[in-house]
């Protein structure tokens, strides 16, 4: 396995049901599993769903689960009633453990807003044991304290890199001071929205005819200035890595990446995935894998 592939693998969590895509509750976990059979399923991580939903992705996807082995792993979305959703973890938990005729498969992480410390402390208490706690918290302002709260709770941070309008996307400078004070906090994240391309270009910001057309972020892009402030690069240098559009300054080896002149190896890339950037959650999987394959990364 070359460099960038083993960096990109279990890097997209599957969002069909959320736009642009939008996908209703079949087609996305038909989708899911045929992903999962694929050649690309190395890069496949957990399937999104909100906990709202759990019974319908249960229905869905019953003659999909496998009995026993490998169980689908579902990142489920929470929203203010926290209670609620506890206990529609729990109970699906219960009705898909190895073995059981529905089906086995596992809410091991959980996805939640914050906007205050209370809340981080909040969403730790009620969904810490047993899942990983992803805490979702604004870009427009300082998100120090919320992160150091993430931090002391060892949970995990989110964020919102775009949508399907241009207001939805967060400055460059946003994003590069989320990831330094991430990396300082030794706080992992994974982001979300608008990071279905490989690199950071002019896209239609939906699947509509008449979509408007934005600037988005690419998720290469993103990842590897993640790796490269891992790596102790200035906040400066890393702002321009997050906005290169040119697929010729980045090159890759069996031995890593450089961008331009700056080297990241394998091992640094390792580490940045497992510690810091671990995954993105987009609408499309074949979006950003045939990317990948049309420019010879993987």
């Amino acid at each position: 396995m070359n460099s960038i592939r083993s960096f990109l693998a279990g890097i997209v969590d599957y969002a069909g049901l959320f736009p642009p895509a939008g996908l209703n509750m079949e087609m996305a976990v038909r989708s899911y599993a045929a992903y999962r059979a694929g050649e690309d399923r190395d890069l496949l991580g957990r399937f999104v769903v909100p906990a709202a939903r759990l019974d319908e992705f249960g229905a869905a996807a019953r003659e999909f689960l496998p009995g026993d082995g490998a169980p689908w792993r579902l990142s489920v979305l929470v929203g203010d009633d926290r209670a609620v959703a506890s206990a529609k973890i729990m109970d699906f938990a219960r009705t898909h453990a190895p073995g059981s005729e529905l089906g086995h498969a596992e809410c091991d992480a959980v996805e939640i807003h914050a906007r205050t410390e209370a809340d981080v402390h909040a969403a730790v208490e009620a969904f810490g044991e047993g899942s990983v706690v992803f805490v979702e918290i604004a870009l427009d302002s300082d998100p120090s304290a919320l992160l150091r709260a993430i931090s002391r709770h060892s949970a995990c941070a989110k964020m919102r890199t775009g949508g399907v309008t241009a207001s939805a996307f967060p400055t460059s400078s946003a994003i590069i001071r989320f990831i330094s004070l991430s990396n300082d906090l030794g706080v992992p994240f994974k982001a979300t929205a608008g990071l279905h391309h490989v690199l950071r270009s002019s896209y239609p910001l939906t699947y509509e005819d008449d979509s408007p057309v934005g600037m988005m972020f690419g998720y290469l892009n993103l990842f590897l200035a993640a790796a490269f402030i891992f790596r102790g690069m200035s906040g400066g240098e890393a702002l321009e890595v997050l906005e290169e559009q040119f697929a010729e300054a980045f090159t890759f080896s069996n031995g890593g990446v450089a961008w331009r002149d700056r080297m990241l190896t394998s091992s640094d890339l390792a580490a940045t995935r497992s510690r810091l950037a671990l995954s993105f959650g987009s609408c499309s999987f074949l979006e950003p894998v045939n990317e990948a394959k049309a420019l010879h990364l993987i």
